[in-house]
């Protein structure tokens, strides 16, 4: 071979010696899901699903009839105790009104003339010319007539006082959950009109079925677990469990008041409610998607909120309880544990989380 022809033939394997390796490509940011993880008592007994009520949910009617002029709230509204919520049309208090007021003024008017007339009487009386018994009854007179001003006068108080209650005022601070009669609508006294739940004070209601009604009494201690709040577990006790079933649904309506931190719930969320038995471990309960083994050692994945990436943490379970896994060892309470898009990670990959988990 020609020495030209073997250097024309080396030249490009020496150029591509000297090419230096291109770097791996870096891992792209993983959208992945999270739970914070929370210690749960193990060893419910009860399973019961509810919903987030107020403790105090109270209706507001009129306490005269009439037709509603306005509404001033919608559901949903937060009101502060004594602030407007409707009011009814003014036709009809105002005549009458009207009339006690003339009343009172007629009334005052033959007072005044009742008085005069006894004056004068009683000076007649002084001198001589009428008797005792005339006098007694210009004095009765005068009494009967006074009477009748009184009478007026708590005529006027009752046409005033349902003026004042033209105007539907609410009794504490809450939020408007339920509108009961429209602007337009001819209401009786005491006919619901709005229903206020009182702020600051949220509990669970569950029904309880007529199988496990004995369960429910003998439970321990209580449970709610609320998933829509990243499922957030709070300890809660039996305020009220009725002895008298629901006709239509024949289950027994029991009310948990929740412990612990509720700022964060919201009204109409759907809750599950578990009795517990005393004396169980408490774990921390994972969805199974959140588990990975390597090297035949159960591990889950941790975000660093900081630096928003992952690392693995080896971790004892404690079994399964349908497609939930219990950890008693390994994690922390306030560990976010990646619990679905976990078989795509590598150790130190940045992540990123749904917009609404990110807030939280």
């Amino acid at each position: 071979m020609r020495p030209s022809r073997l250097l024309l033939f080396l030249l490009p394997l020496a150029l591509a010696a000297c090419k230096r390796p291109e770097p791996p490509a870096a891992e792209p940011v993983r959208l992945v899901r999270t739970s914070i993880a929370q210690p749960q008592q193990v060893g419910a007994e009860l399973r019961l699903p509810g919903e987030l009520r107020p403790r105090v949910e109270v209706v507001h009617a009129f306490r005269i009839g009439g037709k509603i002029a306005q509404r001033l709230v919608s559901v949903g509204d937060r009101v502060d105790a004594g602030q407007p919520l409707a009011r009814l049309d003014s036709s009809d208090t105002a005549p009458a009104l009207a009339g006690a007021q003339a009343a009172l003024s007629a009334a005052r008017t033959d007072a005044r003339l009742a008085q005069g007339e006894l004056n004068r009487q009683q000076e007649l009386h002084g001198r001589g010319y009428l008797s005792q018994a005339g006098l007694e009854r210009f004095l009765a007179g005068r009494d009967s007539a006074q009477a009748r001003v009184e009478a007026a006068q708590a005529q006027l108080r009752q046409a005033q006082n349902a003026v004042s209650y033209e105007l539907l005022r609410a009794s504490a601070a809450g939020v408007v959950a339920a509108v009961d009669a429209e602007a337009g609508q001819v209401v009786a006294a005491g006919q619901p009109v709005l229903r206020i739940a009182r702020a600051g004070e949220i509990e669970a209601r569950v029904d309880v079925p007529e199988r496990d009604l004995a369960t429910a009494r003998g439970a321990a201690r209580w449970q709610v677990r609320v998933p829509a709040a990243g499922d957030l577990v709070l300890n809660a006790r039996v305020r009220e469990l009725s002895p008298v079933a629901d006709p239509a649904s024949r289950t027994y309506p029991m009310r948990l008041e929740l412990q612990g931190d509720t700022s964060g719930l919201a009204l109409g969320m759907s809750a599950v409610a578990a009795s517990v038995r005393e004396g169980e471990g408490r774990v921390f309960v994972l969805p199974v998607s959140a588990l990975h083994t390597l090297d035949g050692q159960p591990r889950v994945w941790l975000v660093d909120p900081a630096s928003s990436t992952v690392r693995q943490v080896p971790v004892t379970t404690a079994g399964l309880d349908g497609d939930t896994v219990h950890i008693v060892d390994g994690l922390a309470p306030g560990d976010r544990v990646v619990v679905a898009g976990a078989n795509l990670l590598v150790a130190g990959q940045k992540v990123r989380l749904p917009a609404a988990r990110a807030a939280q």
